[in-house]
């Protein structure tokens, strides 16, 4: 079965329950089993683990998609960045699974499982973990020390795109935006249950998803998130961010690489009509579900033009964007090339 389509059928297994499979790793190293005794062995005999440079180990964000299993080629969460990194010399690379719809303190938890399969497996010190939305989220806490506690296995954290402030659309879902106009809270309300793929009957009654979307709405984040799960001084962690529907990002892009404000998205129809409103009246730049002020984190590098799915690859027509240029293989490629040249 080819490599996406087995990603795929992870997160839809995920989706329903199953234990995922870790995308990458050979069968002896499934999560929620242990290695098997011939390679926990070679791993002793090997001695102490080894330096850099760590594996790559992918996150992903909020739900499945599961819309793409009817797509020809079998599109992935992170469409085509494995096959591509390994092509330009990082066969390192990891595709974690988590619970597509729950807290990210149980995502992190199924995460943490399968990096310790990776350690065993690839005979490293460490991991490079990078984040898309959620998964950044995941990410934190599994550094954290008032979380899993994964400092001295992690070297760095990135998060492409990740809600480190909350984002309204949660907000909205949950009734929590007062004295905005009705017909705003049901617009932004509308985008953040077709990305999840519920209902807000299921937001309202599914224990699990509830906890997922008070996790990442402002306040939770703000008042509970933030204070709880601090960084681990051992950690580099660095940020990404996205744009679209045709902002410059010329006051909010202020990172570490230069920001093109020539390079304009064009936001997918889904988020064309609710960019406006998480813009707000100081035109917050953001990708259509999260804003550049609420994606920065640690070192903050740039801003890319592209909406939250075509950060990842997800939905878009071809791997560089006509208006923007932006191709999420080469973006991706950039990512790990400043961790490589920053000697991790």
């Amino acid at each position: 079965m080819p490599l996406a389509r087995t990603a795929l059928l992870g997160l839809l297994l995920a989706g329903c329950g199953a234990a995922p499979r870790l995308v990458g790793l050979p069968d002896a190293a499934t999560p929620g089993t242990a290695i098997d005794a011939g390679a926990s062995d070679a791993g002793l005999d090997a001695g102490p683990p080894l330096g850099p440079p760590y594996p790559i180990v992918l996150l992903h964000g909020m739900a499945g998609f599961d819309q793409l299993q009817n797509v020809p080629g079998g599109i992935t969460y992170f469409n085509g960045v494995v096959d591509d990194l390994a092509q330009h010399g990082e066969p390192s690379v990891f595709v974690t699974l988590a619970p597509p719809y729950d807290s990210s303190e149980v995502r992190a938890r199924a995460i943490a499982v399968q990096i310790d399969a990776i350690l065993a497996s690839t005979h490293r010190a460490k991991v490079n973990l990078i984040g898309h939305s959620q998964g950044g989220l995941d990410a934190r806490i599994l550094a954290s020390p008032n979380g899993l506690g994964y400092g001295d296995r992690i070297a760095s954290v990135t998060t492409v795109a990740t809600p480190h402030r909350g984002t309204r659309l949660c907000d909205a879902a949950l009734g929590l935006l007062a004295g905005v106009p009705a017909g705003d809270v049901d617009a932004l309300t509308d985008v953040l249950l077709k990305v999840m793929q519920r209902s807000i009957y299921e937001v309202q009654t599914d224990p699990d998803l509830r906890k997922q979307v008070i996790g990442l709405s402002e306040d939770h984040m703000k008042t509970v998130f933030n204070p709880k799960y601090v960084d681990d001084s051992r950690v580099k962690y660095a940020s990404y961010a996205g744009r679209t529907n045709l902002q410059s990002g010329l006051f909010d892009c202020d990172g570490k690489y230069p920001n093109d404000p020539t390079r304009l998205d064009v936001a997918n129809p889904l988020f064309a009509p609710i960019a406006p409103l998480l813009a707000g009246p100081l035109n917050h730049s953001n990708d259509g579900l999260v804003t550049v002020d609420s994606a920065k984190w640690g070192t903050f590098m740039q801003c890319v033009p592209a909406d939250h799915l075509k950060e990842v690859g997800v939905l878009s027509p071809s791997q560089k964007q006509l208006l923007s240029g932006f191709n999420h293989l080469e973006f991706f490629r950039s990512i790990v090339e400043r961790l490589r040249d920053a000697g991790l």
